[in-house]
């Protein structure tokens, strides 16, 4: 009878056991990643600052842009690209899988304008500008004040601001580019130092990032980059996709690689 019982037992309590089995190392993105203090990581001088709670990233961005007056822009036109920025920031919210689990992604944005390049973070420059860019990426932190978006005019305007900041906005978050650098053919004079742009900041290996990838020259951001943006912000680095210069100034290659 007692033998009965406890194999009675065994078997309520086996489903159980492999349920408790089955379930991963950690209960949410919250426990595996999180690896800082408080509510928010950044912010501050800072225009980006995350939330991680449970199963759901939250970056809250509050960019302040700044129009060259040489556009003669109205403030109907400084309205609309505005409104595209904005779209091309919040494309990257989704439902991301990763490593079997779903993470909701939240992008947040409070949009204001200043008649002051200083006191910007999203700086609109004229066509023959320097090309769209964060500069202050190389030196990536959470609470870096040296975050701020340059990007050039172009047309049609209503695309390209969109997928320029979309572009941008990536490494505001702490991603750098997959392209490399040695399509830029740097010259001086006759010397073509393209080589030294791929020495230096090589491009990613197709398998890390595909062309249709946001940071290499495409539209479409995928779980890797997002897996990314976890590590960016738990360990404070900037995250590459494969080996650079970089790695002397503090960025990884990101851990979401370590396959």
């Amino acid at each position: 009878m007692r033998k009965t019982i406890r194999i009675a037992a065994l078997l309520l309590a086996l489903p159980l056991l492999l349920a408790c089995l089955a379930l991963p190392a950690g209960a949410s993105f919250e426990s595996d990643y999180k690896g800082y203090t408080g509510e928010w990581a950044g912010g501050g001088r800072s225009p980006i600052k995350m939330k991680l709670e449970g199963d759901t990233l939250t970056f809250d961005y509050s960019p302040v842009f700044y129009f060259d007056a040489g556009f003669g822009l109205t403030e109907s036109d400084q309205a609309e690209i505005i409104v595209d920025c904005v779209a091309g920031f919040k494309n990257w919210e989704g439902i991301y899988e990763i490593g079997g689990r779903a993470l909701t992604v939240v992008v947040d944005v409070h949009p204001t304008a200043t008649g002051s390049k200083s006191g910007s973070s999203v700086s609109i420059l004229p066509d023959n500008a320097l090309g769209s860019m964060v500069p202050g990426c190389l030196l990536w932190r959470p609470t870096s004040s040296l975050l701020t978006m340059y990007l050039r005019s172009n047309y049609p305007r209503t695309t390209y601001f969109e997928r320029s900041a979309m572009h941008e906005f990536g490494h505001v978050l702490g991603l750098f580019d997959a392209y490399g650098y040695g399509a830029q053919h740097w010259r001086l004079g006759f010397i073509d130092f393209s080589w030294l742009g791929e020495w230096l900041l090589p491009e990613a290996p197709l398998d890390r990032a595909p062309n249709y990838t946001v940071m290499r020259s495409g539209w479409q951001i995928t779980p890797t980059e997002i897996e990314m943006l976890l590590w960016a912000w738990k360990n404070n680095r900037l995250q590459l996709y494969t080996k650079s210069a970089l790695t002397w100034l503090g960025a990884q290659v990101s851990p979401a690689f370590s396959d």
